[in-house]
């Protein structure tokens, strides 16, 4: 994930020990040692032509103003470190001899290219496709990334959809990518919504973000200000201007970085406080206006598959949503990304927020600006909307989508009973298994690796057997479904022994333990392991001929038949 061939290393994904209970404090006085963790959305990468220094005091310069900034004189390797970019979106830099943009059209990391102090002509056939700027110096060149990283940034909001004719989503079954992340988002939620923070918990997040921008002034200054200044009803300033703090929120709620979004928990927490205030000193003007506007780009395929496929749905935005009442500015704004990015669709949301019932879970407010075409409305993480209709529009020679969003009442029935689970008991009281889970649902098999892993550091979860086994059973399912079956099988064996601490030896719930053993002994191709398992499953289930399952039956018989058979063959 990330930038993993990159100068930097990325470390462990998370703390030694993360408890995520209702009435935990989250935070620790012990500075994480994660220096080189990246956290934000964009790299910048500066190629440059290895038989010349020319530039390297403006390299110099610029790393310490700019966050994420690389840099390499082999093409070749520049190349490679591109490909594995997972997680990041990619600002280029060409300086020297490698003039020319054709190598880098092809990998969709890229959001720009910059021509450094180039006089020549530039040999590019697809500079119509992708546009590049030239620029001479380093200080220009700092000022037009940082407004292009703006933009892009505003673009980089993830969103989350689920189906109208979604069932109620649960946890015990397997979940489409889409309901996991859906759900994934509305649980962070609540889990944030019912935590505690001490009052260091401000300072645990400053020491961790100093380690992280060490040797960055710009970004060092802007910490220290940050220290000395922030108050709780600054919170939504730092959103909306885009702080160091919204950048790595905007990253972590795309990405899932469970252990900095609970470093960030107090300031969502504030942030939630000031928009419920906010609302109610804006209430007058907020009930004049009824439709906001946000501009976004997808690719064809995403918005086929998200949106436009899913008319009548629900979507919502996993993080804060800041949308203009000025229709213009969301169409200008679309109109500057596809200038930069013309094989995008143009998405405009039009955000119907009239006779909406008020809610302090999911509030929203007017932010007043000195210009008043300035205006927008903030609503909070996750906030849900009703997908109204979708339909091509024109805008001038522009073609753009046009969605119509109603943000929906906080009690709407259909909605409630697509995430009820998220607020079931269980689920309160043992939350990180559930978002470990969700994680596995989403295809995200090594963070969840990594998150579930961390569990077993924590007192919590190694002090209810229950809980345990499901830790070892997540574990298991991901090493199983990456072919390693040594270590599925050790997590199994684990979840066997646990279970057998608090059931009899002919339980029910055992059977589907023997038999996901027996797999793992069987992909391993050990047939005489997987036939003692498949029986010891077969005798429990019949055992319990009044409560017997033809389907798992039937499955059971077939894989001892076949492991026989192999058993013939292969003794």
């Amino acid at each position: 994930m990330g930038c993993t061939v990159s100068k930097t290393r990325l470390p462990e994904l998370l703390p030694k020990r993360i408890s995520l209970h209702h009435d935990a404090i989250l935070s620790s006085k012990k500075p994480v040692s994660q220096s080189t963790r990246f956290l934000e959305n964009f790299l910048t990468i500066w190629l440059y032509d290895e038989a010349s220094n020319k530039y390297e005091n403006e390299m110099e310069h610029l790393g310490k103003l700019l966050y994420g900034l690389k840099t390499f004189n082999n093409i070749e390797t520049c190349n490679h470190f591109i490909n594995n970019v997972r997680d990041e979106k990619i600002f280029l830099i060409l300086s020297g001899i490698h003039r020319t943009c054709e190598h880098f059209h092809d990998f969709p990391q890229l959001e720009k290219i910059y021509i450094f102090d180039c006089s020549h002509e530039i040999n590019d056939t697809k500079h119509r496709i992708f546009k590049y700027d030239i620029i001479q110096n380093v200080d220009s060149l700092y000022r037009q990334l940082q407004e292009n990283i703006r933009i892009c940034e505003m673009d980089f909001t993830p969103i989350t959809v689920v189906s109208a004719s979604s069932p109620e989503i649960s946890f015990s079954s397997k979940l489409t990518r889409q309901e996991a992340l859906f759900l994934f988002a509305q649980m962070l939620k609540e889990i944030i919504a019912r935590l505690k923070f001490e009052s260091c918990s401000k300072d645990v997040l400053i020491e961790f973000c100093r380690i992280v921008y060490t040797n960055h002034d710009e970004q060092l200054r802007a910490i220290d200000e940050f220290a000395n200044n922030y108050r709780p009803n600054k919170a939504l300033y730092c959103l909306t201007n885009q702080s160091f703090i919204s950048r790595i929120l905007n990253r972590v709620v795309r990405t899932h970085e469970i252990d900095i979004l609970y470093k960030l928990g107090f300031f969502i927490k504030q942030a939630t406080i000031q928009l419920n205030r906010l609302h109610e000193e804006n209430k007058v003007l907020i009930e004049t206006i009824f439709m906001v506007y946000r501009g976004k780009t997808m690719s064809c395929l995403e918005f086929e598959t998200v949106i436009k496929n899913n008319c009548g749905g629900f979507l919502s935005f996993p993080n804060f949503l800041i949308a203009s009442i000025n229709k213009k500015f969301a169409i200008d704004f679309i109109d500057r990304r596809l200038a930069m990015h013309r094989d995008m669709i143009g998405i405009l949301f039009e955000i119907d927020i009239a006779k909406t019932t008020f809610d302090e879970k999911s509030p929203f407010a007017l932010l007043k600006d000195a210009d008043a075409d300035n205006d927008s409305v903030c609503f909070n993480m996750s906030t849900i909307f009703r997908i109204q209709s979708v339909e091509q529009i024109t805008n001038g020679e522009m073609l753009m989508w046009s969605v119509q969003l109603k943000l929906i009442n906080n009690d709407d029935q259909q909605v409630q009973y697509i995430i009820a689970s998220t607020r079931q008991d269980e689920v309160h009281a043992n939350p990180a298994f559930h978002l470990g889970k969700l994680l596995v649902d989403m295809g995200e098999y090594k963070r969840a690796e990594q998150f579930l892993l961390s569990l077993l550091q924590d007192t919590a979860v190694l002090s209810q057997p229950r809980r345990l086994v499901r830790v070892h059973n997540g574990l298991a399912a991901i090493y199983t479904y990456n072919h390693d079956y040594v270590k599925a099988l050790n997590h199994y064996h684990e979840v066997l022994r646990l279970s057998l601490t608090y059931l009899q030896s002919d339980h029910l719930d055992l059977i589907p333990i023997y038999k996901v053993i027996g797999d793992n002994h069987y992909n391993q191709k050990e047939y005489s392991n997987a036939l003692e398992n498949y029986e010891k499953a077969i005798k429990l289930l019949e055992q319990n001929t009044s409560s017997m399952n033809v389907d798992m039956s039937g499955d059971l018989q077939n894989s001892i038949s076949m492991t026989k058979q192999l058993l013939k063959t292969h003794p």
